[in-house]
């Protein structure tokens, strides 16, 4: 039956995405990091295992926050979702100078990295006559995106001029709380102090509904980085309920810091949420650590099929450079599948798939649209057959992990599994979940 569908299809690669196994470890993952929410991070198309099948997967199952990178990524989830799903997205990397009124329209919020971009929002709430949810990104140590100190000075000013407005002095003069600084360390609140509990009008441009950072090392247990961040974003965000008692929605502000290597290493796991995206498909954050062990089923299994099988004597080459030549007498089979489709190069000579439940080496350089394996002489490599299945990527049994395809490629799992292409099918398999991942890893209607 999968080969009359891929016959169909065209296509001879497959990946399985298995959202049984997906719900497992949203499940697993939620209930590690209790009483903080999960929030999905689906993008980059689900860490290549398809946005399509993966968001409907989580949202069948109760999950409501999500988190992507780009707006167009954001906007396409809001549709798959619908208007009225109640989903909270959130995404963070756009260039300020974008239009952002489709987001502002559809109810998306916007991580905040630059005094720019907070213009930008601005612009957009003014120009749609709503408000645009915003989350403030600091930098804690990262140096990628986020708010540095001189940044974050222009913001907090910027939010200060904006609510002395006339449109927003209402909501500024109903602050009656005093903030008080505070510890995002206890997930799930807000923080110790109290900020101002009064919302801003309507009409306000933007509101700050969320404050967020990223680790650089959370993925070394113990290094003394990650504390050092930790110890940073607690005294800057402080500093914001200190200083923005008006801007903070104390009621319902989501605090974001853990990735999927500090959701599943860091005791507490600090904020209200976790942005979870590599462990929710079943792979693993840590170097010295499997999916197995942390609880986890890879989600995906790429599949494809052997296309032919010949004889070749002592000598022959294989593949573009003749980088390998036959010992002995043997049999070759080419398999669908190259770098066309996300399979690296050099993966060539060095790796190796799965055929019958037996490994068999790749010989030769990886090409754009084929592999070639030494399947041994007949008497060893017979029982391979033109139409046989190949597993590429497995789960280590069935065939070789992401893990090991990263340690051919001199890389890291996540390159593996986003960097298959568009040009293999996505098949969704497993029941579909009968029960949410835990009332924590809802995230609440909204």
């Amino acid at each position: 039956m999968a080969a009359a569908a891929q016959a169909a299809t065209g296509s001879v690669m497959t990946a399985r995405i298995d959202t049984a196994a997906l719900i497992d470890n949203a499940r697993t993952v939620a209930a590690r990091v209790a009483p903080a929410q999960l929030m999905a991070v689906v993008k980059a198309d689900a860490y290549g295992h398809s946005t399509d099948i993966v968001a409907p997967a989580l949202y069948a199952a109760g999950l409501r926050d999500f988190a992507v990178a780009t707006v167009p990524e954001a906007v396409a989830l809001s549709q798959l979702l619908g208007p009225d799903s109640g989903a909270r997205i959130l995404c963070w990397l756009f260039d300020p100078a974008a239009d952002l009124t489709v987001c502002t329209r559809a109810g998306i919020e916007l991580g905040i990295s630059t005094p720019e971009a907070l213009e930008a929002a601005i612009a957009a709430g003014r120009a749609t006559g709503r408000t645009q949810d915003v989350h403030l990104k600091l930098d804690t140590g990262l140096g990628r995106n986020g708010l540095s100190l001189s940044q974050l000075d222009t913001v907090i000013e910027r939010l200060r001029t904006l609510a002395a407005e006339p449109s927003t002095a209402a909501g500024a003069q109903a602050t009656t709380g005093t903030a008080t600084a505070g510890t995002a360390r206890t997930a799930g609140t807000a923080a110790t102090g109290t900020a101002g509990t009064a919302e801003p009008p309507a009409s306000a441009p933007v509101r700050v509904t969320g404050i967020m950072t990223h680790f650089a090392n959370a993925d070394i247990p113990g290094d003394p980085a990650t504390v050092d961040q930790l110890h940073r974003f607690d005294t800057l965000y402080g500093r914001l309920q200190a200083e923005l008692p008006h801007a903070l929605r104390a009621d319902d502000l989501m605090v974001t810091l853990a990735n999927s290597p500090a959701a599943l290493s860091l005791d507490p796991v600090p904020g209200s949420h976790v942005r979870a995206g590599i462990s929710l498909y079943g792979i693993s954050p840590f170097e010295d650590k499997t999916a197995a062990q942390l609880g986890l089923t890879p989600v995906m299994t790429l599949t494809s099929r052997v296309l032919n099988v010949k004889d070749v004597p002592a000598g022959h080459g294989a593949s573009y450079g003749l980088t390998y030549r036959c010992e002995r007498d043997t049999r070759f089979a080419l398999v669908a599948g190259g770098y066309g489709d996300g399979l690296p190069r050099i993966a060539g000579n060095r790796g190796d798939v799965a055929i019958g439940g037996r490994r068999y080496p790749i010989v030769g350089r990886i090409a754009m649209d084929q592999m070639i394996l030494d399947i041994g002489p007949a008497v060893d490599g017979g029982q391979v057959a033109i139409g046989d299945e190949v597993i590429i990527i497995g789960d280590g049994t069935t065939g070789p992990s992401a893990e090991e395809w990263a340690d051919w490629c001199e890389t890291i799992n996540y390159e593996i599994v986003t960097c298959i292409s568009a040009r293999v099918d996505r098949i969704a398999v497993g029941a579909d979940a009968a029960s949410a991942p835990g009332d924590r890893a809802r995230g609440g209607d909204r």
